[in-house]
């Protein structure tokens, strides 16, 4: 997708590397289960085995994974599907920091204007995340998730 590195005031996003995997084991189980993520950690991270649509964040002082973000690139749209961090750094913003840098450059890198992201119904927190990001649930899809749409 051509992006290697994100940064904003307190957040950068990068590709993972292969050292990064014992640092997000430490937390990677406990917040896809807040998150109500089914995926192991060997699974999410083969999907960054492919290149594309996972990003490490890490506050920009430091190079540590204190939080992952998985993306989709479908035409005018940029999909979130998965969104975590650890749970020293939830409620600090820099979830929602990492977010608008991702939808900033997806703007400006590919002329995407609609954002969509999922968050399974048991989750509420994920839900209040993405209302305060301005989305708003779609109508329809599927029964088990709430898709959260927003336009520039």
């Amino acid at each position: 997708m051509g992006i290697s590195v994100l940064a904003s005031e307190r957040v950068s996003l990068r590709a993972l590397r292969e050292d990064d995997t014992g640092a997000i084991e430490a937390w990677y189980g406990e917040a896809a289960r807040t998150a109500y993520e089914e995926r192991s950690l060997e699974e999410l991270l083969a999907k960054a085995e492919q290149g594309d649509g996972l990003f490490a964040i890490s506050r920009s002082e430091g190079d540590e994974p204190i939080g992952v973000v998985e993306y989709q690139r479908e035409d005018e749209w940029l999909g979130v599907s998965f969104i975590a961090l650890a749970r020293t750094y939830r409620g600090w913003g820099y979830g929602s920091e990492a977010v608008r840098a991702l939808e900033s450059e997806a703007e400006g890198a590919w002329g995407v204007r609609r954002f969509r992201a999922e968050v399974d119904v048991r989750n509420g927190l994920g839900l209040y995340f993405w209302l305060r990001l301005g989305y708003r649930p779609a109508r329809g899809g599927d029964p088990d998730a709430f898709v959260m749409v927003r336009t520039s």
